[in-house]
């Protein structure tokens, strides 16, 4: 039996299909993949800074949070960590290392998991940079193809430098000197070999390994990049050893990149002002009025009051519960992150609840067992709760405390009371949760707080510190014919009180007597003149602190008193420059006087009785000369606390962004008071213990003018 043959025709019409589709292939490939030229001149994105009070940089302005830096400012051995981790073989392939992948895939079918990834650093540049992160047989072969490509087209030197540059490297930021600035705090070329190791690490997956939320797995992978610096021989047995020891630190915020309220109050006005995309068109210079350290006291002070009072107020609550068979999964987990960040002593950590025990539970918060002292039993075993580490006992068991939790909120405000420069702008709990402003934008209730612009008003009326008013009820006509009852706090009234025991003691019969003598005209000119523009109703009470004002509002006006009676113009912007240094605005302090200063001097003396003797007396404790005023509002729902030195005035809100009672006596000496001391604590300690000077006497006038004696006859001069 013959074999039928193909016939030549169609065996050929077959071939030329074939290279008819593999040319078209090609083609579609060759007209689809973009070119790679765009790498080549890449632009740097405007870098805009924030400068502090000092002239330091304090924040950066970037779009994609990016900062380029020459390849020779990129240090070796960060090269090398990189290198190590990703890529060993990057100066000798062509783009693709086909022995990578292979070797990966062994690596990662050993462990059970993605260890080691397959791809080159130019393809991963190709990816980031280029095509994306689609997952495709087709996407696969265009990155291999615009590879080959790079590597032709660019230096290996500069490929590299492109990489380091454009990495994403966890906590929202891209490149080699963003991450180091996040992390460490320091530019790139000042990190330890031990730092780059760490760094290098997070590339693999960011999520997983950023430091900042998971430490034991980015030790986990710190030491695998520290073996492989051995390995590949960048570095010898005794660096090696060293590395190993360093202890990596991180910061605790994410420093010039860190997002707060003053950097999100500044970066509003230029936009307000400049357009929308202003720091991506141009690389600003402003210079603000923020003074770093004093911001930082100031969310540390409203973050720990607030803690506090969430511990008399909050909520116990459970973060997920663990079925019996995880646990030692959660334990060593925890034990990997106590590598990086050991306990300390303060600091909020994640624990299994094991069993109930005398006084309290039996926790993990790794491996060992630690101890949670409670009065109640909210908990069940297997409960993933957070406690506050409160260091060990006799026998090193871990010791800790439950946290509390509550939707509280704070507010602080710090000012120059010479200049209105504005120090410290906190505007909540943190920004990431609620960027909303409420120290510069929410208006509320500032309850007794407002009292001191009525004894202001009656000082301008003629009464004296040691005038006598009654505090004693009084009924008042209210809306639609009700009655009003003014009452004070504690139910007691004094009957004949000086204004000084009045204020200080906060009495709220005596202060709505005083309003109703000086009348609330004299009250709203105070405010006018202080430059407080907020809308007051004519109503006894105002006395009270019923009016809406921010607290802002409240520090300007207390300024006044504290520098002698000169209104200010708060201030949190002195000049702003653009790249080539010309100035597109400048300012400087602006004042007015507006208060005799006979008068803002007993003003203090009245405010100092408040924080030496009254309901703010706690204050005394500082040791420098303060005054101020507590504020509390109907049922709790403010408390506040304005007070200040002879060189600042500092406000503190607390409160709920819904109109919730705080709870019974959350008045504003017991919740806003202790933050509010706390942060002073540490912004006096910059300036001697200075008292309030009263006024300069007045000038003497001028003797009169002794005529002139008669001289000698002139020529010509007939007597």
């Amino acid at each position: 039996m013959k074999r039928r043959r193909i016939p030549f025709y169609l065996f050929s019409l077959v071939v030329l299909s074939l290279l008819f589709v593999g040319v078209g292939f090609y083609i579609f490939l060759v007209t689809q993949i973009p070119s790679v030229k765009a790498l080549k001149d890449l632009t740097n994105k405007p870098v805009s800074r924030i400068y502090g009070i000092n002239d330091q940089v304090v924040y950066v302005v970037v779009p994609e949070n990016k900062i380029s830096v020459p390849y020779n400012k990129i240090p070796r051995h960060v090269r090398e960590a990189f290198l190590a981790a990703e890529d060993a073989e990057f100066f000798t392939h062509s783009g693709v290392e086909f022995k990578s992948i292979v070797r990966a895939l062994a690596m990662n079918v050993i462990h059970g998991r993605v260890v080691q990834g397959g791809s080159t650093i130019t393809q991963q540049v190709i990816k980031a940079l280029i095509l994306g992160p689609e997952k495709s047989m087709m996407r696969k072969v265009r990155e291999a193809i615009l590879a080959y490509r790079l590597e032709t087209y660019l230096t290996k030197q500069e490929i590299l430098n492109v990489y380091l540059n454009n990495i994403y490297m966890g906590q929202g930021v891209y490149g080699v000197e963003a991450a180091s600035q996040v992390y460490f705090g320091r530019h790139v070329w000042e990190i330890s070999r031990a730092e780059a190791a760490l760094l290098a690490g997070i590339v693999q997956a960011p999520a997983r390994y950023t430091p900042r939320h998971h430490p034991g797995l980015a030790r986990m992978r710190q030491l695998y990049v520290i073996d492989q610096l051995w390995k590949k021989g960048f570095v010898d047995g005794k660096k090696k050893e060293a590395m190993l020891k360093e202890r990596t630190k991180l910061t605790e915020d994410d420093g010039i990149f860190a997002d707060t309220y003053f950097k999100s109050a500044i970066c509003k006005y230029v936009e307000d002002k400049y357009g929308r995309g202003i720091f991506a068109r141009k690389a600003l210079n402003v210079y603000a009025t923020v003074d770093p350290a004093l911001q930082r006291a100031a969310e540390n002070a409203v973050r720990s009051g607030l803690a506090v009072y969430d511990e008399r107020q909050g909520d116990y609550s459970v973060s997920y519960r663990l079925d019996r068979r995880k646990w030692e999964g959660f334990m060593k987990s925890a034990e990997r992150d106590l590598t990086l960040t050991p306990l300390s002593r303060g600091l909020a950590y994640s624990l299994l609840v094991s069993e109930r025990v005398a006084g309290g539970y039996a926790v993990f918060g790794g491996t060992h067992k630690g101890f949670m002292k409670m009065s109640d039993f909210p908990f069940k075993p297997g409960d993933v709760v957070k406690g506050l580490y409160d260091g060990t006992d006799k026998k090193k068991t871990p010791l800790f405390s439950p946290v509390r939790t509550s939707d509280i909120e704070g507010a602080l405000v710090c000012m120059d009371v010479n200049t209105g420069y504005l120090y410290a702008v906190v505007g909540g709990r943190e920004f990431e949760r609620s960027p909303y402003n409420r120290a510069l934008s929410a208006k509320v209730q500032p309850g007794s707080a407002f009292k001191p612009f009525i004894y202001l008003a009656a000082l301008e009326k003629g009464y004296d510190v040691d005038s006598i008013i009654m505090d004693e009820p009084k009924t008042y006509e209210g809306g639609h014919g009700k009655a009003w009852l003014p009452k004070n706090y504690d139910g007691t009234y004094s009957g004949p009180i000086t204004l000084a025991d009045a204020i200080a003691y906060s009495k709220n019969a005596a202060t709505v007597r005083l309003l109703e003598e000086v009348g609330v005209g004299s009250v709203k000119k105070v405010l006018r003149d202080l430059g407080i523009d907020e809308e007051v109703e004519d109503d006894l009470s105002i006395a009270l602190g019923t009016s809406n004002f921010t607290l802002l509002d409240l520090v300007k006006g207390f300024s006044a008193f504290a520098n002698g009676g000169m209104r200010l113009k708060p201030m949190m912007l002195r000049r702003i420059e653009d790249d080539h240094g010309n100035v597109m605005e400048e300012h400087g302090p602006e004042k007015a006087s507006v208060i005799d200063g006979v008068i803002a001097f007993k003003m203090n003396a009245l405010l100092k009785g408040v924080t030496t003797y009254g309901t703010g007396k706690a204050a005394s404790r500082l040791g420098y000369p303060v005054a101020g005023k507590t504020g509390t509002t109907n049922s709790f729902y403010d408390a506040l606390f304005v007070g200040y030195s002879p060189h600042l005035c500092t406000g503190v809100w607390v409160g709920f962004d819904q109109r919730t009672s705080l709870g019974k006596a959350e008045t504003g000496g017991r919740v806003a008071l202790p933050i509010w001391m706390r942060f002073m604590a540490t912004a006096l300690q910059r300036f001697p213990p200075d008292d309030f000077a009263p006024p300069a006497p007045p000038a003497p006038a001028p003797l009169p003018e002794t005529p002139a004696s008669p001289g000698p006859p002139k020529p010509g001069y007939d007597l």
